[in-house]
């Protein structure tokens, strides 16, 4: 079942389509300078927000339960992470390959998470078949839309993305998917 917290993790998700969007019209200067600021500006307030109790308070009133969740409580929050990785991927691989991972990062995660949520019924690590396959194939549609891209490197980073936010592990997916994506696509040729 869709919750209205994820309905609205999801806006903020899709929302976010502005930074490749705007990774393409401008210059990768321009871009990080941006992001680089965001982040250090989260960063800041999410580490705050576990040694000072006035921001504690704020957060546990106004976000959990509402556009956070419990679980990231006790953790960085899932956006901090986002920023970060956006980072590492527009850093790390070229602007082709970057923005296409993005994209699965955005496009994928939300529609493998809304339907799951909606549909899924075959569990699969605490996740849904219904919705690693969504994930799996708007990730194939990214990438094989993408006219920069090799349709077989994209095809495994989309499998590898897919492997990557299905399986159990402990780290964010937020900073794992675009990273494994562009890793994949990078080392076999784009």
């Amino acid at each position: 079942m869709i919750t209205g917290i994820e309905i609205k993790r999801k806006i903020v998700h899709l929302a976010t389509l502005a930074i490749p969007v705007g990774y393409i019209l401008t210059s990768q200067e321009t871009v990080l300078t941006f992001l680089v600021t965001l982040f250090l500006c989260y960063l800041f307030v999410d580490i705050l927000r576990h040694f000072h109790p006035g921001v504690a308070s704020l957060f546990e009133k106004y976000l959990y339960g509402r556009v956070l969740r419990e679980k990231e409580k006790y953790k960085l929050m899932g956006s901090t992470y986002f920023l970060f990785s956006t980072i590492l991927t527009i850093l790390l691989f070229p602007k082709s390959i970057a923005v296409a991972s993005l994209l699965i990062l955005i496009l994928a995660d939300t529609a493998g998470a809304l339907i799951g949520k909606w549909i899924g019924k075959v569990p699969i690590f605490g996740k849904t078949l219904e919705g690693s396959t969504a994930f799996f194939i708007t990730a194939l549609l990214i990438v094989w839309s993408y006219p920069q891209l090799n349709r077989l490197s994209g095809s495994l980073a989309a499998l590898g993305a897919t492997l990557i936010e299905v399986l159990p592990i402990e780290v964010d997916d937020n900073l794992t998917i675009p990273l494994v994506a562009g890793g994949i696509m990078f080392l076999c040729g784009g």
